[in-house]
């Protein structure tokens, strides 16, 4: 009859062979474990920094500026005038300034066949604005150019604001604060 602490050495062999351990010594077993571990986590942390990052997967990375209260971004407007538009996502559309709008027809990058209609917005405060909407050629954000977008011509004086009619149409896009930047996917 074999004593206890041999028959336990050999049914712990045994099991050590049949997952694969039979090979090694205890101290190369932990080394090949710590190795195995080791390559795991690093391999892990690697696809979390690609996939949890989203700034390594964004079509564009914008620097953005804190405001009064607001975040701002360059925008140009049909490759001929940039200005800072607040990120607006509760705006229905892009909003612009009359003033700006009457600039963009004395450049000649909109004119009446540009005029979409008209509609009634319903603004932060509760108030009800008629206003004309155009389509724009084209808004540049970073290196990114969107096409045809609908924009609201605003009351003068009004502020420029980046809306759904742009901000929708992005696959996804969201605001870094602590390196501040818009980040565009």
């Amino acid at each position: 009859m074999l004593a206890p602490g041999i028959l336990r050495r050999a049914v712990m062999s045994d099991r050590l062979r049949m997952h694969g351990w039979g090979c090694c010594r205890p101290r190369e077993r932990s080394f090949a474990v710590a190795v195995a571990l080791g390559l795991i986590l690093t391999a892990q942390a690697a696809a979390a920094a690609a996939i949890g990052d989203p700034v390594s997967q964004a079509r564009a990375v914008v620097p953005i500026e804190a405001r009064d209260g607001a975040y701002v971004v360059p925008v140009l407007i049909n490759g001929v005038l940039t200005r800072d538009f607040i990120i607006d996502s509760g705006a229905t559309d892009v909003s612009i300034p009359a003033e700006v709008a009457f600039t963009l027809q004395r450049l000649g990058t909109i004119s009446g066949a540009d005029l979409i209609g008209s509609k009634i917005y319903v603004l932060a405060d509760g108030s009800r604005v008629p206003s004309e909407i155009y389509r724009i050629s084209s808004l540049k954000v970073g290196g990114m150019v969107m096409q045809n977008v609908t924009v609201r011509i605003a009351a003068k004086s009004s502020h420029f604001l980046l809306g759904q009619s742009f901000l929708s149409r992005l696959k996804s896009w969201s605001m870094d604060n602590n390196r501040q930047t818009l980040i565009i996917n």
